[in-house]
């Protein structure tokens, strides 16, 4: 049975902070830009929004209605809610804890399918009970029964009649027997066979089998139409050979958008025949070499790459990012760590528009 008192706390508190939300929604469309009668979750900020799909959670992890968080996610009209829910749990995992607000996101990401193995810690998992064994009825072992001692009968008749001695003596034999001479004929061995020696058989060499390695890097400015003020939500993917060379007809699959691409589908002179491209409204990607379309895969996905939300710090530093903040931040790696951590993207956009390049690479 569901602790009911807790459940009322969350619901009144569910409530109390979607009141709260209607009253920021109100008060932006009484004094902000917006027209009248245009206000929705939709226009409420990153944090207000991260803010109320913790609640969302929440509401979740008591009644485990999956269409009423559906429903809920919905409201914020993301083109894929689920995978923020995904981000956002990563999110709260990389910051370390064990707070309630996590285990609320961790179980909401495992009810839509987006639950992954960095999850599955935080996944509560139930211990069976175990089965008492009977104790076995002991069954009395029988008591021998001893055998009557035979009495000892005395025979009626003495045994004492003494036998007379024997004295008929043998008389020897003197006869001495001739030794026996016969010689033995020699038993012929043949010769042995010559035995024809068959050359061993030719091992039939195994094809080896394929594997795929990957690596990932975050465009910088100056780089595919990216820079400080815009830039694409984009992933760039190629497949090489062994030799280096592109491959066309690969087809790559992406883990959150479920969309399998094929490479060589892209139609410009600055694209190869060994690529193809993932495109993001908001969100990112985790991508693999699939069998086929449809078919799984045959390769390790690579590392998460939002496009939307902030990279990772080392990423951005490495992708030159750091220079949009100022020239001072450009030339400190520590001080232009200082204000990612307070926040500043050193990007001019909200969240960001980020890209990624990827590299699938095939043993042989």
């Amino acid at each position: 049975m569901r602790n009911r008192p807790m459940a009322f706390a969350l619901g009144t508190a569910f409530l109390g902070v979607l009141a709260g939300i209607g009253i920021l929604l109100l008060t932006g469309w009484l004094i902000g830009p917006l027209n009248r009668g245009e206000a929705s979750f939709a226009d409420l900020g990153p944090e207000s929004k991260e803010d109320y799909i913790v609640l969302v959670g929440a509401a979740y992890a008591q009644d485990h209605d999956l269409d009423s968080a559906r429903a809920r996610l919905a409201l914020l009209e993301s083109p894929n809610p689920a995978q923020w829910v995904a981000e956002l749990a990563d999110t709260y995992i990389r910051q370390g804890g064990d707070s309630p607000e996590l285990q609320y996101l961790v179980e909401l990401a495992d009810g839509l399918g987006m639950a992954n193995s960095a999850m599955i810690a935080y996944l509560a998992t139930d211990t069976p009970v175990p089965t008492e064994t009977p104790t076995p009825t002991l069954t009395p072992t029988p008591t021998d029964t001893a055998s009557p001692t035979p009495t000892f009968t005395p025979s009626p008749y003495p045994t004492d009649t003494e036998v007379p001695p024997t004295d008929t003596a043998v008389p020897p034999t003197d006869t001495p027997v001739p030794p026996t001479n016969t010689p033995v004929p020699p038993t012929k061995v043949p010769a042995p066979k010559p035995t024809a020696t068959k050359p061993p058989p030719t091992a039939t060499p195994k094809p080896q089998s394929t594997t795929w390695s990957w690596s990932a890097r975050l465009v910088g400015p100056g780089e595919d139409a990216q820079g400080c003020t815009y830039g694409l939500l984009q992933i760039r993917v190629t497949a090489l050979n062994a030799a280096g060379n592109q491959i066309p007809g690969v087809w790559v699959y992406d883990k959150y958008s479920r969309v399998y691409n094929l490479t060589g589908n892209v139609d410009s002179p600055d694209w190869g025949p060994g690529e193809t491209k993932y495109e993001y409204g908001d969100g990112g990607g985790s991508l693999c070499i699939a069998s086929s379309q449809g078919g799984p895969c045959v390769s390790d996905y690579t590392r998460d790459m939002p496009c939307y939300r902030n990279p990772p710090f080392e990423d951005k530093w490495a992708a030159g990012y750091c220079q949009c903040c100022s020239a001072e931040a450009a030339a400190n790696k520590e001080l232009c760590r200082q204000l990612y951590e307070a926040g500043d993207g050193c990007i001019a956009y909200p969240a960001g528009h980020y890209s990624w390049r990827v590299v699938f690479r095939r043993s042989n």
